[in-house]
C-alpha cells in the first residue's frame, strides 16, 4: 500500500494523484466493522472501474487539534490504522495533516484542494453522516453538487449496524470505558489492543518464571482500558510472539503486568533471564475484566499453569509437524 503523509505544502501536488481512483474519506478510527463494510463496497466499485482504492484520513485526528486537552479517546494510532487499512485491500492512503490551514478551509476549498487536486479521484465514498470544512458546514449534498462541476461521482453509504444500532467508534469507546471488551471486539471485528512500552530490565520480581513489571502507555492519545484487573495476552511487536498475561490498570500512566518474559520474546540473542527482559513495544490484548483484587500469588500460579499448557501444546504441534 502506498502511504502519503500529506502536509499543507503538498496539497494539490500532481505527483500524489491516483487518477480516477475510488476515494473513501473519513477518520476511520479503529477500522471497525462499519468501516470495513464501507471499504468492501469501495473495493468492489474500484475493481469494476479498474482503478485504485484510496483512503483519505487525517492526522492528527481533528478532535485532537480542536481539543488537545480532552480525555484520551483514540482507538488506533496512525501506524496501526495504516496496517489495518492495508489488510482491507486499500491501495493508497492519504494521511492529511490536520492543522490551522486544514481547519480553516471552507467546504468548497476542501473539495477542490483535497479530493480533486490532491487525489484526482473519480468517485468519492463517505458515510451518510459525513461532514467537512470549516465549522463542519459541508455535507453529502454539497459534496454531490460539487461532483458535477469537478467530475467525480459520490456514494453515501448507510451506516453498518449490528442489529441494535449503527457500528461506530463512539460505541466501541463506550464499551472499552466500561470494561466490556467482548462487546468492543464484536464491533471491531478483531481483538482490541493497548500498546505499551516495556523498559529494559523492567521486572520488579520474578517467581515460577513469571515476571512482574511496570509498563507505560506507548501513545498518550490512545484510549486506555477501564480501571480494573484483566486477563489476556501480550504480543511483542518486534517478534510477533505472544504469552498469557495479567494486567492491572488503575488510571495512572504506569500499568502493572505479569507475564512469561521468555515466551514473549523467545528469539532474544543472547538469551536473557526472565528477570531481565528486553525492553520495547508490546501490545496488550485484554480478554476479560474483573473488579476484585486477586492476590499476587494467585496471579502467578494461574499464569504459570496457563503458560505451561501453552508450552506443552507448542511442543506437541512441533512433534506433529516435524
Amino acid at each position: 500500500m502506498q502511504h502519503y503523509a500529506v502536509t499543507d505544502s503538498e496539497f494539490g501536488n500532481p505527483a500524489l494523484r491516483q487518477q480516477g481512483c475510488v476515494l473513501v474519506i473519513g477518520n476511520l478510527d479503529g477500522v471497525h466493522n462499519g468501516h470495513r463494510a464501507l471499504l468492501r463496497a469501495a473495493k468492489t466499485l474500484a475493481a469494476e472501474k479498474n482503478v485504485k482504492l484510496a483512503v483519505m484520513s487525517f492526522a492528527p485526528h481533528p478532535r485532537l487539534f480542536f481539543a488537545p486537552d480532552a480525555p484520551r479517546f483514540l482507538l488506533t494510532d496512525d501506524e496501526t490504522k495504516a496496517a489495518l487499512l492495508a489488510e482491507c485491500g486499500v491501495d493508497c492512503l492519504y494521511s492529511v495533516q490536520f492543522n490551522a490551514v486544514t481547519a480553516a478551509m471552507s467546504a468548497l476549498d476542501f473539495i477542490k484542494t483535497l479530493p480533486v487536486a490532491t487525489t484526482g479521484c473519480g468517485h468519492v465514498i463517505v458515510g451518510e453522516d459525513f461532514r467537512f470544512g470549516k465549522n463542519r458546514l459541508g455535507d453529502v449534498e454539497i459534496l454531490k453538487k460539487a461532483g458535477g462541476a469537478y467530475g467525480y461521482d459520490v456514494t453515501a453509504v448507510l451506516l453498518h449496524g449490528d442489529g441494535e444500532a449503527p457500528v461506530s467508534s463512539s460505541r466501541i469507546r463506550d464499551y472499552i470505558r466500561t470494561g466490556d471488551i467482548a462487546a468492543a471486539n464484536a464491533l471491531l471485528g478483531r481483538s482490541w489492543f493497548y500498546p505499551l512500552i516495556l523498559p529494559e530490565n523492567a521486572c520488579a520480581t520474578e517467581k515460577n518464571g513469571i515476571c512482574a513489571a511496570e509498563a507505560a502507555p506507548e501513545n498518550p492519545d490512545l484510549l486506555p482500558p477501564a480501571d480494573g484487573y484483566y486477563t489476556g495476552t501480550l504480543r511483542c511487536r518486534r517478534t510477533g510472539t505472544e504469552t498469557a498475561a495479567f494486567v492491572l490498570h488503575n488510571g495512572t500512566d504506569l500499568v502493572k503486568i505479569y507475564f512469561d518474559a521468555l515466551r514473549l520474546a523467545p528469539s532474544q540473542s543472547p538469551p536473557r533471564p526472565p528477570s531481565q527482559p528486553k525492553g520495547g513495544s508490546i501490545l496488550f490484548l485484554p480478554k476479560a475484566r474483573r473488579t476484585d483484587a486477586p492476590k499476587e500469588g494467585e496471579i502467578i500460579a494461574a499464569l504459570a499453569e496457563r503458560c505451561g499448557k501453552e508450552q506443552n501444546e507448542t511442543n506437541l504441534n512441533k512433534r506433529e509437524y516435524s
